[in-house]
């Protein structure tokens, strides 16, 4: 059984050099056999055509008869010459006083073809010596008259015996062979030392694997080369450099995610234990007074309050940042959108003293915007509602749009107490506040921003702010415009 890569690669390279090799020798046969024929027809018409002379111009002595025996001897060929009914005139393997018991050659198809085409092949058993022959029959013209000359010569016929040719093509197939095996050898062997250079770094790149699946992560992959192979040492190596950074980040995420459940605990506990204290003050109190008993109460709701928007807003950043929640992309007008949404914050601008404006450029009153209008309502009232929150009084907060980098810019503008720049980087973490004090006070979750951040990172924008302590601060994005 196979089972390592070093066996497969050996085998299938013998499998494919035995088939490679019999295929070539096939071939080779073949072909040969092809150039055989050819080369011996051509010597057989040079044969015929020197026989014809002879017989067009015959020796003075010896007899012809003897002489065309002789020739045929030094030929290999045997040698018939035929007349024009199909009589054998002469047979260089029979005794001439044997000819007249020869079977007439009339039906012989090579005579048949040299009677009408002037030339004529066959391959068959001789009915007079029982042996396969390859034949070659042509016509010949004007043969000499003269008292020697064989009367009535007209059809010359050359054949050789088939295991002649046979033991010549053995021959060349015994040498075929013999290289081909001699060929298969050497390449086998290069086959083993080149499987052996192949599988000899998979085998190193998987011993260093083996260690990682130990737990060795302080190990690195042995590669040197700049194949296919290297490469993919290179691949894994920069694998096992990320599974180092992402033990690394999984230890961090570990203590963010203690510090997030503290930061969470604590938030929890802070509106909890304040509308604990104030309901149980109340329950042991015993106001009479009307006006304190609502106080009492008002505080405990807007601890309440405070308590289910924290929940929310835990709610949605944990569904955001796992995927659950998913965007639903439409286009819808820029215009109308920002003026619904400031028109929902009038009411709470005036409540806390703030002006509230829509800034409006009137060639993009009618520009159509791409974006999930309901997670971008989410965003604009985290911006909006900080501005209002983080305001000074009579301060102003202004809701504009323009165009950039051929894209719709929303901006959210503040007269409020500004951010120093050292706060800038952090700002859209989660849980960090600026002021924790005050951001408490008016209500603030320290979550917000975070999920104004990954809002507006979906729809393939980036949250920018630009602000200075008592100097406002203005918060950007963009949005991708319809054509």
């Amino acid at each position: 059984m196979l089972n390592s890569i070093r066996q497969k690669l050996f085998v299938n390279f013998l499998v494919l050099i035995t088939i490679v090799t019999l295929g070539a020798g096939l071939i080779s046969t073949v072909e040969l056999q092809k150039y055989f024929r050819a080369q011996l027809s051509n010597q057989m018409e040079i044969q015929i055509d020197e026989i014809a002379y002879i017989l067009k111009y015959p020796p003075a002595s010896p007899r012809i008869y003897g002489y065309l025996t002789g020739y045929a001897a030094a030929s290999r060929f045997r040698i018939t010459i035929i007349d024009e009914s199909g009589i054998v005139l002469f047979d260089s393997q029979v005794p001439e006083d044997s000819l007249q018991f020869l079977e007439n050659h009339a039906d012989r198809p090579e005579v048949k073809r040299a009677q009408v085409q002037g030339i004529g092949h066959d391959e068959r058993l001789s009915q007079t010596l029982n042996t396969g022959f390859y034949y070659m029959a042509r016509k010949i013209l004007n043969a000499g008259k003269t008292p020697q000359n064989i009367a009535g010569a007209q059809i010359v016929r050359l054949s050789i015996p088939l295991i002649e040719i046979d033991q010549m093509m053995t021959a060349v197939l015994r040498k075929i062979l013999i290289g081909g095996f001699i060929a298969f050898v050497v390449v086998a062997g290069i086959s083993f030392y080149f499987s052996r250079r192949i599988t000899d770094p998979i085998i190193k790149l998987t011993r260093t694997a083996e260690k990682i699946k130990q737990g060795s992560l302080d190990t690195a992959f042995d590669y040197n080369n700049n194949d296919e192979i290297g490469r993919l040492g290179s691949v894994l190596d920069e694998m096992l450099n990320k599974l180092r950074s992402d033990v690394i980040e999984k230890d961090r995420l570990q203590k963010v995610r203690s510090q997030f459940l503290g930061n969470v605990s604590h938030e929890l506990r802070t509106p909890i234990f304040t509308l604990q204290g104030y309901l149980e003050t109340w329950l042991d109190s015993k106001i009479k007074d009307e006006k304190k008993q609502r106080l009492f109460i008002e505080k405990a709701f807007n601890q309440a309050e405070r308590l289910n928007i924290l929940l929310t807003d835990l709610i949605d950043i944990s569904r955001i940042e796992s995927g659950e929640m998913k965007m639903s992309f439409r286009y819808f007008n820029l215009h109308e959108w920002l003026k619904t949404i400031v028109s929902e914050f009038e009411g709470k601008a005036q409540k806390s003293g703030v002006e509230l404006n829509l800034h409006f450029n009137s060639s993009m009153k009618n520009k159509q915007v791409l974006g999930d209008k309901q997670r971008l309502n989410q965003a604009m009232a985290n911006l909006i509602g900080n501005a209002i929150k983080y305001n000074k009084k009579t301060g102003r907060v202004d809701v504009r749009y323009d165009t950039k980098l051929g894209k719709a810019r929303i901006l959210v503008q503040d007269t409020g107490v500004g951010i120093a720049q050292e706060h800038h980087s952090r700002l859209f973490e989660r849980f960090y506040r600026v002021d924790v004090q005050r951001s408490r006070d008016v209500g603030g979750t320290g979550l917000g921003l975070a999920i104004v951040k990954h809002i507006i990172d979906a729809h393939d924008s980036a949250i920018t702010v630009q602000s200075e302590p008592q100097n406002g601060s203005t918060f950007s994005f963009l949005l991708k415009m319809m054509p």
